[in-house]
C-alpha cells in the first residue's frame, strides 16, 4: 500500500444457492448449510480481510476495497437466484460491511467443453441487474474483461469464450479468446459501471501480438491503443446481430477515458512472450506522450499483489511515483 495503490480487488467471492453442488475447488464455503437460502461462497478469510482493511485505514491509507467475482476456471453466476435475492444476501453478509463494491471477472475455463466457456443470457442479465442495484446502493462497480472480451479493434460478438482466430498470424491455435461478450453489459447497463479495466495481459492478446510478433515496443503499443480509441470517438462498434438471442442490433458502446483502466501483469509476466508486459519506465513514457494530447485515462491496475518484487519488478511503486510523485510513495 505504501507504493501508492488506492484500489485493492480481493479475489474471490460470490453468492450462490445452497442447492448448487458444482462449486469450484478453489472456493471454500462460508455459509449456514441449514439455511434454505443463498449464501456467500468465498476462498477469502473475511475476518482476516476485515482486520487488514481496518489496519490500513487506521494507518492513513485511503483505499477502496472491491471483491472480485469469477476468475479463470471460476463459475459463472448462479441464475437460480434473482439479482434482488443476491443483493439481499450481500446486504446481510460481511461482504457489505467490508467492501466498497464489486469487480466482475467472469472468464472461461481450461476445459474446452465446460459450460462456463459460454455466457448465458441469464448470466449476462443478472450481471447487469446487479450493476444497477449496486449503484443504487452507492457502491463501486468495476469490470476487468480480458482484452478479447472487450476488443476495440473488432466489431464481432459472441457469448463464447473458447474461440480461436484462424486468420491470426500468431498463435491461431489458441482456444480461449472471447469476442466482446462484456460489451453486452455496457450496451444495456453502462451508466452503472464505474471502471472498465482491460486485461492487456490476457494470454496471446492483441497487445502481446503487437509486441512479440510485430515487434512494436510496449510503450508504443499503449500509446497506439489509447490513440486508436480516441480515433473511434471513445466508443466501440459491436454487431450484436451476430447472436440473435441477445435481441440487440449493432451499436456503438461508449468507452470514455474517465472509465478506462489499463490492466497489466507485473513481475510474473516479464519475458514470457505470452502476456504483454510493460515496465514502469515505459508506462511513464507512454503516459507523458498521451498527456500532450490530453488522452490520459483513469489509471492502471495490475495482477497480482502477491507477485510484488518478482523478477525485481515493483510495478505499483513505479506507477505510483509517476502518477502521484515520489513524495506520495514511501
Amino acid at each position: 500500500m505504501q507504493d501508492g495503490v488506492n484500489v485493492v480487488v480481493w479475489a474471490f467471492a460470490d453468492i450462490r444457492s445452497v442447492d448448487d453442488n458444482s462449486e469450484p475447488s478453489f472456493l471454500s464455503i462460508q455459509r449456514d448449510l441449514s439455511a434454505a437460502q443463498p449464501s456467500v461462497v468465498t476462498n477469502l478469510n473475511l475476518t482476516a480481510v476485515s482486520s487488514t482493511i481496518h489496519y490500513l485505514n487506521n494507518n492513513g491509507h485511503k483505499i477502496h476495497h472491491l471483491v472480485s467475482i469469477g476468475g479463470w476456471n471460476g463459475q459463472h453466476l448462479d441464475t437460480t437466484i434473482t439479482p434482488t435475492q443476491w443483493m439481499d444476501i450481500w446486504h446481510r453478509s460481511e461482504l457489505s460491511s467490508i467492501f466498497h463494491g464489486i469487480d466482475w471477472d467472469l472468464e472461461g475455463n481450461d476445459n474446452l467443453t465446460s459450460e462456463f466457456n459460454v455466457f448465458t443470457m441469464d448470466c449476462l442479465e443478472m450481471m447487469g441487474e446487479i450493476c444497477r442495484l449496486m449503484k443504487q446502493d452507492g457502491r463501486i462497480v468495476s469490470m476487468t474483461p480480458p482484452q478479447s472480451y472487450l476488443n476495440i479493434q473488432s466489431s464481432a460478438f459472441s457469448r463464447y469464450v473458447n474461440l480461436t482466430v484462424p486468420t491470426r498470424s500468431w498463435h491461431p491455435e489458441f482456444h480461449y479468446f472471447g469476442s466482446n461478450v462484456y460489451a453486452y453489459i455496457l450496451a444495456k447497463y453502462n451508466p452503472y459501471v464505474d471502471l472498465i479495466s482491460i486485461q492487456l495481459y490476457e494470454s496471446y492478446s492483441n497487445a502481446a501480438l503487437a509486441v512479440y510478433h510485430d515487434r512494436m515496443s510496449p510503450q508504443d503499443y499503449l500509446v497506439q491503443y489509447v490513440q486508436g480509441l480516441a480515433a473511434q470517438q471513445f466508443q466501440i462498434y459491436v454487431d450484436f446481430s451476430q447472436d440473435p438471442s441477445v435481441e440487440l442490433q449493432g451499436q456503438y458502446i461508449p468507452l470514455p477515458l474517465d472509465k478506462l483502466v489499463i490492466g497489466l501483469g507485473n513481475g510474473w509476466a516479464l519475458d514470457n512472450e505470452k502476456q504483454y508486459y510493460i515496465s514502469p519506465a515505459q508506462c511513464q513514457g507512454a503516459y507523458e506522450r498521451l498527456l500532450i494530447d490530453d488522452l490520459t485515462f483513469r489509471g492502471f491496475v495490475f495482477w497480482t499483489i502477491e507477485s510484488r518484487g518478482e523478477n525485481g519488478v515493483y510495478l505499483a511503486k513505479g506507477l505510483g511515483e509517476m502518477l502521484f510523485g515520489k513524495d506520495h510513495v514511501s
